[in-house]
């Protein structure tokens, strides 16, 4: 009977770097390194280098699937560790360096991390890591030996050196699909942070499935810059995608600000970037300042919150740019929704089809399945206009967080988002409120995420951010609190009546406030826990 059956090949994430040297081993990996120079190498060579990353931690003796550590940006050298770490049967636990220390450590003592890896830029937080966890036996930094920064660190090397010796093939020890390979952490915003551990089978399914046409569409002649973090749901998979599809990679380091990726897209011919709104948002201001196009670029993939269809609408219209709304968590590896259009939507008039779009977070994948439930845990209609708690399941989705006991889904395997949505009859899902962020004023419930959306409709307002807070009349009631663009003059009052041109009477917030910035989490999101704290008494 067996003999019917077809070939049993295990899936392993080394097999994308072994296939990309193979079959389009010249194409280059741009990266812009971390002592900020700019520089050029092949497939070949990356995977020649990873194949030194994993023989040199083959023999470090380790026991298989203990957790290294990575502490660094988007750069070929942590490219390199996606690939020699997970080669050699061990896991990367990608450490988010914006966490903060109680954080970092926090992930570094569940994780039991070996080895850190870490850019010079991060010293200082390699350095408290050293002096409260023993048990890492050694600290290599992402640098030449001429650049190693002069600290008290165990083992410390450069690791230029650390592979330098190693044996380039080298056979390697029988692993399994189901073995972990990345350790990712969630943010933490209501507590310690959360640990996400991927196999090499869910992301390699999750890689085939996101990089396919009706998804991130990755062709051999597209050029990729993942601005979404690599310590962060592994940049939207990227890093494994992109070689798997016979596309050039381009990863940009520090350099995030708005003239850097201007020119890094345009000198590299970039035709597809992700990143959050904000990073995209200091791009169109630089287009915008040097009067400048950007040519190459076909689309931008958005996660991480809401797209502003302003920002939607002025890439489209000034750049030529199509901005892709993309929805998902470190739960989900991180793809959940996408917000291409089926063939029903393609067939709408441009004006109906651009504003579905842009209204929905994106409609469901192969591979996804997604529900909406009430409180009673019922299942609620995919009308479109029925709102309930998101729940998902599929092959890349979370089930038990690191280092617990009992799974993070129900008896069906169901994980809650905390997420509240619609999805309507055609798969197309609308996040109406994170669970923790709508607003119940007088009964009725309000959506934060349309507050802040029509807030940064205004021509002066770079911002926004919408909290409940509470009210003696009204249980809660709204407060926008906004950032302007530049030296833009706009008043409270001026944000209040320009909302209330556009929104029902009862959700315009009362107040604005000014800020010059405002918080963000470790994943770049506001941070509304901490804006709550700072305006708790503001109506009372």
């Amino acid at each position: 009977m067996t003999s019917y059956l077809m070939q049993d090949h295990e899936l392993r994430i080394s097999d994308i770097l072994s296939y990309a040297a193979r079959h389009h081993g010249d194409l280059n990996v741009s990266s812009v390194d971390e002592d900020g120079q700019f520089r050029v190498q092949s497939y070949h060579q990356t995977k020649e280098r990873a194949d030194q990353l994993t023989s040199r931690l083959l023999d470090e003796g380790l026991k298989p699937q203990s957790c290294i550590a990575s502490l660094a940006l988007n750069t070929r050298r942590h490219l390199e560790l996606y690939y020699g770490v997970t080669g050699a049967g061990h896991i990367l636990h990608t450490i988010n360096p914006r966490f903060d220390p109680h954080q970092i450590q926090f992930t570094v003592d569940q994780a039991k991390d070996a080895i850190v890896f870490f850019d010079p830029a991060f010293t200082a937080q390699a350095v408290e890591i050293a002096a409260k966890s023993p048990f890492v036996q050694s600290f290599v930094c992402l640098c030449e030996k001429a650049d190693l920064p002069d600290a008290s660190l165990p083992g410390l090397t450069d690791y230029e050196s650390y592979i330098s010796n190693a044996p380039k093939n080298r056979l390697l020890p029988e692993r399994s699909e189901r073995d972990g390979a990345f350790l990712c952490y969630t943010s933490g915003t209501t507590g310690d942070p959360k640990g996400v551990l991927y196999a090499h089978r869910s992301c390699m399914i999750h890689a085939l499935a996101a990089g396919g046409p009706g998804n991130f569409n990755i062709a051999p002649q597209d050029v990729v810059l993942p601005c979404a973090s690599m310590y962060h749901a592994t940049a939207w998979a990227l890093p494994l995608i992109t070689p798997m599809n016979g596309a050039r990679l381009v990863l940009p380091g520090a350099r995030l600000d708005g003239a850097s990726l201007l020119d890094l897209c345009i000198q590299e011919g970039v035709t597809l970037a992700w990143g959050v709104p904000t990073i995209w948002k200091t791009v169109l201001d630089e287009a915008r300042k040097q009067n400048r196009k950007l040519p190459a670029l076909k689309r931008i993939y958005i996660g991480g919150s809401a797209v502003p269809p302003e920002l939607k609408r002025s890439f489209r219209d000034e750049l030529d740019v199509e901005i892709v709304q993309v929805w998902g968590m470190t739960e989900t590896s991180p793809l959940g929704v996408i917000a291409t259009p089926s063939a029903k939507v393609s067939a709408m008039q441009p004006e109906d089809r651009n504003e579905l779009l842009t209204a929905k977070q994106g409609r469901i994948p192969f591979g996804v399945e997604l529900t909406v439930r009430d409180e009673a845990e019922n299942d609620l209609p995919h009308d479109g206009k029925t709102s309930g708690n998101l729940m998902i399941r599929g092959p890349w989705i979370v089930n038990q967080y690191f280092g617990h006991n009992t799974p993070a889904t129900d008896e069906h395997g169901w994980f809650d988002t905390g997420d509240v949505a619609t999805i309507d009859a055609d798969g197309f899902m609308q996040i109406t409120d994170r669970t923790k962020d709508i607003i119940k004023s007088g009964g009725e419930w309000i959506s934060s995420i349309v507050l802040e959306n029509t807030a940064v409709e205004h021509p002066a307002i770079a911002n926004a951010a919408a909290i409940g807070l509470a009210h003696p009349k009204w249980d809660e009631r709204p407060l926008l609190v906004f950032t302007p663009i530049g030296d833009a003059k706009v008043t409270a009052e001026d944000i209040i009546q320009f909302m209330s041109s556009r929104l029902p009477k009862w959700w315009v917030p009362e107040a604005a406030v000014e800020r010059s910035d405002l918080p963000l989490t470790a994943t770049g999101k506001i941070d509304k826990k901490v804006l709550r704290r700072d305006y708790e008494n503001f109506y009372k």
